[in-house]
Protein backbone atom coordinates (compact mmCIF):
# COMPACT_ATOMS: atom_id res chain seq x y z
CA UNK A 1 0.00 0.00 0.00
CA UNK A 2 1.23 3.50 -0.83
CA UNK A 3 0.38 6.76 0.90
CA UNK A 4 -2.36 8.62 -0.97
CA UNK A 5 -1.62 11.95 -2.63
CA UNK A 6 -4.39 13.48 -0.52
CA UNK A 7 -2.60 12.52 2.71
CA UNK A 8 0.77 13.68 1.32
CA UNK A 9 -0.75 17.05 0.42
CA UNK A 10 -2.35 17.31 3.86
CA UNK A 11 0.97 16.60 5.60
CA UNK A 12 2.75 19.11 3.36
CA UNK A 13 0.14 21.79 4.12
CA UNK A 14 0.31 21.23 7.88
CA UNK A 15 4.11 21.34 7.99
CA UNK A 16 4.31 24.42 5.77
CA UNK A 17 2.26 26.30 8.37
CA UNK A 18 5.04 25.89 10.96
CA UNK A 19 7.32 28.93 10.67
CA UNK A 20 10.22 27.03 12.27
CA UNK A 21 10.48 24.46 9.47
CA UNK A 22 12.58 25.20 6.37
CA UNK A 23 11.99 21.83 4.68
CA UNK A 24 10.27 18.51 5.28
CA UNK A 25 10.76 15.00 3.92
CA UNK A 26 8.75 11.79 3.77
CA UNK A 27 10.67 8.56 4.20
CA UNK A 28 10.27 4.90 4.96
CA UNK A 29 7.45 2.61 3.96
CA UNK A 30 5.11 5.52 3.17
CA UNK A 31 7.05 6.37 0.01
CA UNK A 32 8.30 2.88 -0.80
CA UNK A 33 4.85 1.40 -1.30
CA UNK A 34 5.32 -1.00 1.64
CA UNK A 35 2.80 0.49 4.08
CA UNK A 36 0.62 -1.83 6.10
CA UNK A 37 -2.62 -0.79 7.79
CA UNK A 38 -0.71 -0.38 11.08
CA UNK A 39 2.31 1.45 9.59
CA UNK A 40 3.23 4.90 10.79
CA UNK A 41 4.28 7.77 8.53
CA UNK A 42 7.90 8.85 8.91
CA UNK A 43 8.64 12.54 8.42
CA UNK A 44 11.90 14.47 8.84
CA UNK A 45 12.03 18.22 9.33
CA UNK A 46 14.88 20.66 8.79
CA UNK A 47 14.49 23.77 10.94
CA UNK A 48 15.64 27.20 9.87
CA UNK A 49 19.09 28.27 11.06
CA UNK A 50 19.07 29.26 14.72
CA UNK A 51 15.84 27.39 15.46
CA UNK A 52 16.07 24.56 17.97
CA UNK A 53 13.43 21.86 17.77
CA UNK A 54 13.48 19.62 20.83
CA UNK A 55 11.90 16.22 21.42
CA UNK A 56 8.70 17.74 22.78
CA UNK A 57 8.43 20.04 19.75
CA UNK A 58 8.79 17.08 17.38
CA UNK A 59 6.25 15.08 19.38
CA UNK A 60 3.78 17.98 19.26
CA UNK A 61 4.22 18.36 15.50
CA UNK A 62 3.76 14.62 15.03
CA UNK A 63 0.73 14.54 17.31
CA UNK A 64 -0.96 17.38 15.45
CA UNK A 65 -0.39 15.76 12.05
CA UNK A 66 -1.43 12.34 13.39
CA UNK A 67 -4.71 13.79 14.59
CA UNK A 68 -5.38 15.50 11.26
CA UNK A 69 -4.53 12.56 8.96
CA UNK A 70 -5.78 9.75 11.21
CA UNK A 71 -2.53 7.78 11.23
CA UNK A 72 0.48 7.77 13.55
CA UNK A 73 3.18 10.19 12.34
CA UNK A 74 6.77 9.96 13.60
CA UNK A 75 8.72 13.21 13.17
CA UNK A 76 12.52 13.20 13.20
CA UNK A 77 15.01 16.05 13.14
CA UNK A 78 17.33 16.44 10.17
CA UNK A 79 20.58 17.77 11.63
CA UNK A 80 24.26 17.04 12.02
CA UNK A 81 23.58 15.38 15.38
CA UNK A 82 22.69 12.12 13.60
CA UNK A 83 24.53 11.85 10.29
CA UNK A 84 23.38 8.29 9.61
CA UNK A 85 19.74 9.43 9.86
CA UNK A 86 20.54 12.48 7.70
CA UNK A 87 22.03 10.19 5.05
CA UNK A 88 18.90 8.01 5.15
CA UNK A 89 16.59 11.01 4.80
CA UNK A 90 18.55 12.65 2.00
CA UNK A 91 19.38 9.42 0.19
CA UNK A 92 16.01 7.70 0.29
CA UNK A 93 13.52 10.35 1.37
CA UNK A 94 11.19 12.53 -0.67
CA UNK A 95 11.35 16.28 -0.12
CA UNK A 96 7.82 17.56 0.49
CA UNK A 97 8.70 21.25 0.32
CA UNK A 98 11.32 23.88 0.93
CA UNK A 99 10.74 27.46 1.99
CA UNK A 100 14.32 28.59 1.29
CA UNK A 101 15.91 26.58 -1.53
CA UNK A 102 19.39 28.08 -1.12
CA UNK A 103 19.55 27.35 2.62
CA UNK A 104 18.06 23.88 2.25
CA UNK A 105 20.38 22.91 -0.61
CA UNK A 106 23.36 24.18 1.40
CA UNK A 107 22.30 22.17 4.45
CA UNK A 108 21.68 19.02 2.42
CA UNK A 109 25.09 19.30 0.77
CA UNK A 110 26.78 20.00 4.11
CA UNK A 111 25.11 17.03 5.80
CA UNK A 112 26.08 14.64 3.00
CA UNK A 113 29.66 15.98 3.11
CA UNK A 114 29.78 15.49 6.89
CA UNK A 115 28.42 11.96 6.50
CA UNK A 116 31.10 11.10 3.92
CA UNK A 117 33.82 12.51 6.18
CA UNK A 118 32.38 10.62 9.16
CA UNK A 119 32.30 7.38 7.17
CA UNK A 120 35.92 7.80 6.11
CA UNK A 121 37.06 8.68 9.64
CA UNK A 122 35.38 5.68 11.26
CA UNK A 123 36.51 3.19 8.59
CA UNK A 124 39.56 2.06 10.57
CA UNK A 125 37.48 1.63 13.72
CA UNK A 126 34.81 -0.38 11.90
CA UNK A 127 37.44 -2.65 10.34
CA UNK A 128 39.11 -3.21 13.72
CA UNK A 129 35.77 -4.05 15.30
CA UNK A 130 34.88 -6.54 12.55
CA UNK A 131 38.09 -8.55 13.03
Amino acid sequence: MKLSQKVIDQIRFLLEQDVRIAAAYLLGSSIQGRMRPDSDIDVAVLPFQGIALHSLDLAAIGGHISYEVGRQVDVGLLSSANLVYARQVLGAGYRLFTKDPFYVDLMETSLISMYLWFTEERKELVHAYQR
